[in-house]
């Protein structure tokens, strides 16, 4: 059975780390193939590649692949994280606005 890509949290970082700053119970690193979808207006999303998904309680940041800018979003029905907005691009401060 193959493994599924998860991707790699920056250096330093580790997920007792990730869910420490997000002050949750756990954090887990979830597939990269798993469809991250952002919301641009009520009827329109873009999917986006990423480099790293972390799910942190119920809700989830997507490291956007293209620019380093963290998402914020949840898994909908359907398996896709829909994301709402972005966190900027440091880790700590994404963590924090959880």
């Amino acid at each position: 059975m193959m493994s599924r890509d998860v991707g790699q949290l920056p250096d330093g970082w580790t997920l007792a780390r990730v869910a420490e700053v997000a002050v949750a119970d756990s954090a887990e690193l979830l597939p990269l193939d798993t469809p991250v979808l952002l919301h641009l207006t009520a009827d329109d999303r873009e999917r986006v590649p990423v480099s790293l998904i972390i799910r942190v309680g119920g809700l989830c940041l997507a490291c956007d692949d293209r620019d380093g800018q963290y998402l914020l979003g949840q898994l909908d029905d359907s398996g896709a994280i829909s994301c709402w907005s972005s966190y900027g691009n440091d880790l700590a401060e994404a963590l924090r606005a959880l």
